[in-house]
């Protein structure tokens, strides 16, 4: 196959990347959240090293687009707990097998 040939191949055949997700540090919430029930708002700042203001940013844009649902915490009554909702976890298998893809092809 030649070079222009495959370029059109990928191009064409190329998976989606939700540009939600796609973000670096919402890619590194949405990380830390797939194999948690809940996290806690601290821990995700210490995870992701923002701000506070970018975290609540970040975590604004995915709980407005239905991707987590964001609610108090259990034990202290200022803290919040983050949890992806069911339809945040389909939306976020789909991102990272549409990444896997990109990434097989890459190593071809």
């Amino acid at each position: 196959m030649r070079d222009d040939d495959a370029a059109t191949e990928a191009a064409v055949t190329r998976p989606a990347l939700n540009p939600l997700f796609h973000e670096p540090a919402r890619l590194a919430l949405l990380s830390v959240l797939a194999p948690a029930e809940y996290a806690d708002f601290a821990s995700l700042l210490r995870i992701t090293g923002v701000s506070k203001s970018a975290l609540s940013k970040h975590l604004s844009a995915l709980a407005d687009a239905g991707v987590i649902e964001i609610g108090k915490s259990d034990t202290d009554r200022r803290g919040r707990r983050i949890a992806l909702t069911a339809e945040g976890r389909v939306a976020f298998e789909s991102y990272l097998d549409a990444l896997g893809t990109i990434v097989q092809r890459a190593r071809r």
